[in-house]
């Protein structure tokens, strides 16, 4: 059976849903994914590496994973520890914005447990994937040793993917979050980021510079989301954009790039080209953004399967 080990974290969500009114549900932007990817690939085991607490709302978070078929098996139990909490307000253009309550997160010592429990866990692993998110609600000293502990790894499994995902509010400085950014890309195979983010981290906006300049860095292979524009792909010396597909109206954009990224990597590990891997990850990311929430119903962004 295919294997791939999702690294990150998983939070409460709370969406706007009028003035005075939220609705709850579980998302994070590499847990989002390894939902779209199990969606994507429904015969590969698709495992949540992270910590969790203990208290109700935790165990309520891990029903849900059970619902949408993720492997708990590598979810580490915190005595004690509680979920982290997140906020969304969307505007009329479908463009949201975040509050967060994440300091106490269980999450956070996800890489303490796995050191713990043996680095050997991932071995095997047809594909690692992680996110700069991933590396940014550790400690200083951790970020360093989980780099460093992945890219031991990569000996012994398929794949390493990165999403460097920059939120610098989670960071201690514009630097610290750049030079991690930097390490961790050094440490994968494949890149998966947004054009925004590598016009901050290179400072370069020219979408066939950056992906040109991943791959200097390492990087074997990259799909570069473009938002509206679709997407670019590089595979050695092959380099290639492809456009969105139309959507009459978008609602929410929360989830689209991690839905991407889930469709993209299933598709890649199917069997599809880096093209025709970014072709169906578009058409799923294009789906999600008609509906709110970070992790839409299986019938909107996989209604063949659901």
């Amino acid at each position: 059976m295919t294997r791939i080990v999702c690294i990150g974290e998983c939070m409460v969500e709370l969406r706007a849903v009028g003035a005075e009114t939220f609705t709850r549900s579980f998302a994070g932007d590499v847990y989002n994914t390894a939902v779209y990817l199990k969606r994507s690939f429904p015969a590969a085991q698709v495992q949540f590496l992270t910590a969790t607490g203990d208290d109700a709302m935790s165990k309520a978070m891990r029903r849900m994973w059970h619902a949408q078929e993720i492997d708990d098996a590598l979810a580490f139990p915190v005595a004690g520890g509680s979920a982290g909490l997140y906020l969304i307000e969307t505007d009329a253009f479908g463009e949201r914005s975040f509050q967060y309550w994440r300091k106490d997160s269980a999450a956070r010592y996800w890489l303490a447990r796995l050191v713990e429990s043996g680095e050997s866990l991932l071995h095997g692993a047809d594909i690692v994937y992680f996110s700069g998110i991933t590396l940014a609600i550790l400690n200083p000293d951790e970020r360093a040793a989980a780099i460093e502990l992945l890219q031991r790894a990569r000996r012994h499994v398929g794949r390493i993917a990165f999403d460097p995902n920059v939120r610098l509010r989670l960071w201690p400085s514009p630097q610290a979050a750049s030079q991690t950014i930097r390490a961790a890309m050094s440490a994968c195979d494949i890149a998966l980021p947004s054009a925004e983010d590598l016009e901050w981290l290179l400072g370069v906006g020219e979408p066939m510079q950056q992906m040109d300049l991943l791959m200097e860095m390492g990087v074997s292979e990259v799909a570069l989301t473009l938002g509206a524009a679709g997407c670019a792909v590089a595979d050695g010396e092959v380099r290639q954009r492809l456009p969105s597909p139309s959507v009459e109206r978008v609602i929410d954009t929360t989830g689209a790039g991690d839905a991407f990224n889930g469709a993209y990597l299933a598709n890649r590990l199917q069997g599809s080209s880096p093209h025709e891997a970014a072709q169906a990850a578009l058409r799923i990311a294009s789906r999600v953004v008609t509906h709110a929430g970070a992790i839409v119903p299986a019938s909107v962004s996989h209604p063949a399967t659901s």
